[in-house]
């Protein structure tokens, strides 16, 4: 009699098992699967999560962002705002924070690689449309986001010309003169001037000294500063142009601008514009220039984008490719096979198929205490398609691998004052007031229109 009862709870026991379709009898890998130990939700349409697998040792933080969503936005903050500043990620996001009172940023990580002798961001990037870099850099990776809400990986050069009435003159390069001949265009990220002197920071590092004549003695310093910044600078007594926009930049389209000085000597820096310097080559185009004339700044990313792109960082190597793994670090250019197949401290971002999610993810690097041990290349690419992404690249990472979460920092483990100062940081914010239909993503649009 208990042999047959227990043969029925068997067989029913088994036809349960049978008749259930979602039932898997092959166990998830622990490097994907990352049960989360914790997750909550930081805004409307954003969700942060934490998981820690004790056989993998890996503990990884990430955060997913819905791009339908008109109230959240995604920006690239740069470190004190300068071409060349490096700062903490907390810190950059903090500053975003407290400058905009219909803001509120929810969470970043770090972005860009950057030279470590200019301290400048490595590959094409664009912050609120402004342009701060646009040379590729071997052939690595970027991601631009579109002022329609898409989000596209890719190798992207960034082309920059000024088109007049005469013709057209390219822009050798971004917020830096390296060839005398070379026509340079200086953003506000350069400073308040070409050449650049930092008054502010002179000022600042006076103040403690202040008394009711010490004014005058300031501006002696700064006046004698600016005579041996002259002397040295490669953009002493080169043709400059200055210019404001005539609507808001963005890069990847045409952006009308309007001549507001043209001179030799040291020239502001509009906060709405830009300096175009021509150096000391013959540039016939720049005579037929003056003050009130208009003129267009165009940009074309290669490969092409239809769209204006408001945002663009760069990394390497892609990870992920169409859904599947595919870490393209030859491909990119890279060649420390370590670098590749360590067990390091990583930063990515991806996105989903339809452009309409955002994985920002970072993985904590090898810490003995906390029996954390980094990732792969590969394993992170498992990570970001377990996570939704379809196509996904590498931040830097390493000691720069940082997740900030409400102003507090997740990784590293030391917080915020322990956090690298790095050159850019990948932000997620909410906005707090109105929306208007620019805001909107275009899948959203025809939706609010038929209602």
């Amino acid at each position: 009699m208990r042999v047959s009862r227990m043969l029925t709870r068997l067989l029913i026991s088994a036809a349960a098992v049978l008749a259930a379709p979602w039932v898997s009898f092959a166990q998830p890998s622990a490097a994907t699967a990352l049960p989360p130990d914790s997750t909550r939700t930081l805004a409307p349409g954003i969700r942060y999560a934490h998981s820690y697998v004790p056989k993998t040792r890996l503990s990884v933080h990430w955060v997913t962002i819905d791009l339908r969503n008109p109230n959240v936005g995604v920006r690239v903050g740069k470190g004190l705002d300068h071409i060349s500043g490096l700062e903490r990620v907390y810190s950059i996001l903090g500053r975003y924070d407290s400058s905009l009172a219909d803001v509120r940023s929810v969470a970043g990580t770090n972005a860009n690689f950057w030279k470590a002798g200019t301290l400048h961001p490595m590959g094409p990037t664009v912050s609120d449309g402004e342009i701060l870099t646009a040379d590729k850099y071997k052939n690595w990776s970027s991601v631009a986001f579109t002022d329609r809400g898409n989000v596209i990986i890719d190798t992207f050069t960034l082309n920059v010309a000024v088109r007049t009435r005469l013709g057209e003159i390219p822009v050798t390069r971004m917020n830096r003169r390296v060839d005398s001949a070379e026509v340079v265009l200086y953003t506000s990220f350069f400073g308040s001037s070409v050449p650049f002197i930092d008054t502010t920071g002179i000022r600042e590092a006076s103040r403690d000294t202040i008394t009711d004549d010490s004014e005058a003695a300031i501006d002696t310093m700064i006046i004698a500063m600016m005579d041996s910044v002259w002397n040295i600078s490669p953009e002493s007594g080169t043709l400059k142009l200055q210019f404001r926009y005539l609507r808001e930049p963005r890069a990847n389209t045409i952006v009308p601008c309007r001549i507001t000085a043209l001179d030799t000597g040291f020239v502001a820096i509009p906060e709405d514009g830009g300096v175009l310097s021509f150096g000391r080559g013959p540039f016939p185009l720049f005579s037929s220039l003056f003050v009130g004339d208009t003129f267009t700044v165009a940009t074309r990313l290669d490969p092409m984008v239809p769209e204006p792109v408001v945002q663009m960082t760069g990394g390497t190597p892609r990870i992920v490719r169409d859904g599947k793994v595919s870490v393209e670090w030859t491909q990119e250019g890279l060649k420390k096979v370590r670098f590749v197949e360590g067990h390091y401290g990583r930063s990515a971002v991806g996105v989903s198929k339809h452009s309409d999610t955002l994985i920002m993810m970072t993985v904590e690097p090898y810490n003995r205490k906390a029996r954390t041990r980094g990732a792969t290349l590969e394993k992170l690419a498992e990570l970001m398609i377990a996570r939704g992404a379809w196509n996904a690249m590498n931040l830097d990472g390493g000691s720069s691998a940082t997740m900030v979460v409400e102003g507090n920092t997740a990784v590293p483990r030391s917080g915020n004052r322990g956090s690298r100062k790095i050159s850019t940081a990948l932000m997620v914010f909410e906005r707090l007031g109105i929306v208007t239909d620019r805001d909107v993503h275009p899948r959203l649009r025809k939706i609010m229109r038929l209602q």
